[in-house]
């Protein structure tokens, strides 16, 4: 009877402890997927932080040293040409070194998409890791 009651015990506690771990490891495959699935973009867009960081576009324009900022109301001569709408002051851009400006959702999108260059002159976002060695491939 003790023997029987061991058994049963034993039996009881192994299947409680299956019923809480398999939500724990249900829960750590789905973390990890996410991680997994969202970790690429998140590298390339560190990737761009590093070449064009974020900035308002008050901030980038007196870094620029050009001639003062107009005022929101004043301010139509910037046009995001991803979006079509207007960039105000507040609102986030990339610094890019061609100095065309987007907001920086519109760039982030563009990016994502594979497009490593400028929207508007096509100016690489990255310089090119190597170049090829032999001449006869520069002159072809």
């Amino acid at each position: 009877l003790i023997i029987a009651l061991g058994v049963g015990l034993s039996v009881v506690t192994l299947i409680i402890m299956c019923l809480l771990y398999a939500p724990l490891t249900l829960i750590q495959r789905v973390q990890m997927l996410i991680y997994v699935y969202k970790s690429p973009s998140e590298r390339r867009l560190r990737k761009l932080d590093a070449e064009s960081p974020i900035c308002t576009l008050e901030e980038w324009w007196s870094r620029a040293k050009i001639p003062p900022l107009p005022s929101d109301d004043e301010c139509d001569q910037f046009t995001c040409a991803i979006c079509l709408d207007s960039v105000l002051r507040s609102h986030e851009i990339r610094d890019l070194k061609c100095l065309h400006v987007f907001h920086r959702e519109c760039l982030d999108k563009w990016y994502l998409q594979d497009q490593f260059h400028c929207p508007l002159c096509h100016r690489a976002y990255f310089k090119q890791q190597f170049q090829p060695t032999n001449e006869f491939v520069w002159m072809v």
